[in-house]
């Protein structure tokens, strides 16, 4: 292939062998921008945007956190208020997923969590003892994504 290349260079006259020099010195820098340097400047711009876009989301996830931190708790007083309201309530600010919720009386509810951590669902039952609700009945089960589900009874206080 190199010899049919080169026998088709040589039999041009020397004016066409210098223009198709100049042709290839126009054509292989532009191609190399083209198909090379062009491609790699917008990948790297995109790149450095989403970094940007993630700089700042992350900052503003941390603000948010820090003003979370800061707001005073609302305490419920559970002695007047209902239980289903009271334990919705506190899953939604928890950021957990109730699967269920079933009053079992007047002054207790079963509650189900399908998926959550098992710290984070403690700390979250042993919230309820400051608004005068204990834990009567505790089940967690492990599941293989390092999650749990729970189950759990809430009762008022006598």
């Amino acid at each position: 292939m190199i010899l049919t290349i080169r026998d088709w260079y040589l039999s041009r006259t020397r004016r066409e062998q210098l223009l198709i020099l100049l042709m290839l010195a126009i054509a292989l820098p532009l191609l190399a921008w083209l198909l090379v340097v062009r491609p790699l400047n917008g990948a790297y711009d995109s790149a450095l945007r989403d970094h940007l876009e993630a700089v700042d989301r992350h900052g503003r996830v941390l603000a948010l956190a820090d003003a979370a931190k800061s707001a005073p708790s609302r305490p419920v007083a559970a002695s007047n208020a209902d239980l289903q309201l009271i334990v919705t309530e506190a899953a939604s600010q928890a950021g957990i997923t109730l699967q269920g919720t079933n009053p079992n009386g007047p002054n207790a509810i079963d509650i189900s969590v399908t998926g959550g951590r098992a710290g984070a669902l403690t700390q979250w039952l042993a919230q309820f003892e400051a608004h005068g609700l204990s834990v009567q009945q505790l089940s967690m089960a492990p599941l293989p994504d390092g999650t749990v589900n729970m189950s759990a009874r809430l009762a008022r206080r006598s």
